[in-house]
């Protein structure tokens, strides 16, 4: 596989994964302002059923992205099997990288972009989840701080 495809189709699959991470995050947004007049008075059950969903489906977003990945390695025939590339996948992502399974020369470009996606993806996700708690729990923000 060429240099020039694996950037292509790398380039390709982060910008469909980024995508779907947004689009899980701005949901989440949308849902949570609609169900927040409605959760007053808040209890510790709709907390932990508020964070509990948030936490879930930023989760299942991220485990779309690892089948994506996974599946892509396996359609191009750069590891054999099924566990293989979900394994690969996996590590690759979270950017652990044990280097027990490896992808052969023509395809080590397009499995780095797994681990640029797997980066981005979950500085997104603590970028959200930082932003969103002190929301839901409505602890002060920098917005709500008057300036001297």
């Amino acid at each position: 596989m060429s240099v020039l495809f694996q950037i292509t189709l790398g380039s390709s699959l982060l910008v469909l994964c980024t995508f779907i991470h947004v689009g899980v995050m701005v949901s989440l947004t949308r849902r949570l302002r609609m169900m927040k007049q409605a959760m007053e008075p808040t209890t510790q059950k709709k907390y932990f059923a508020v964070h509990s969903a948030v936490v879930f489906a930023l989760m299942l977003s991220h485990t779309i992205h690892l089948y994506i990945w996974a599946f892509s390695i396996w359609a191009l025939g750069a590891l054999p099997g099924y566990e293989e590339p979900i394994y690969f996948a996996l590590v690759t992502y979270t950017t652990v990288g044990y280097g027990d399974t490896t992808l052969g020369p023509a395809f080590r470009i397009f499995g780095a972009m797994a681990s640029v996606n797997g980066i981005l993806a979950f500085g997104m996700t603590t970028a959200f989840l930082v932003g969103l708690f002190p929301r839901v729990l409505g602890l002060p923000t920098e917005k709500d701080d008057p300036k001297p």
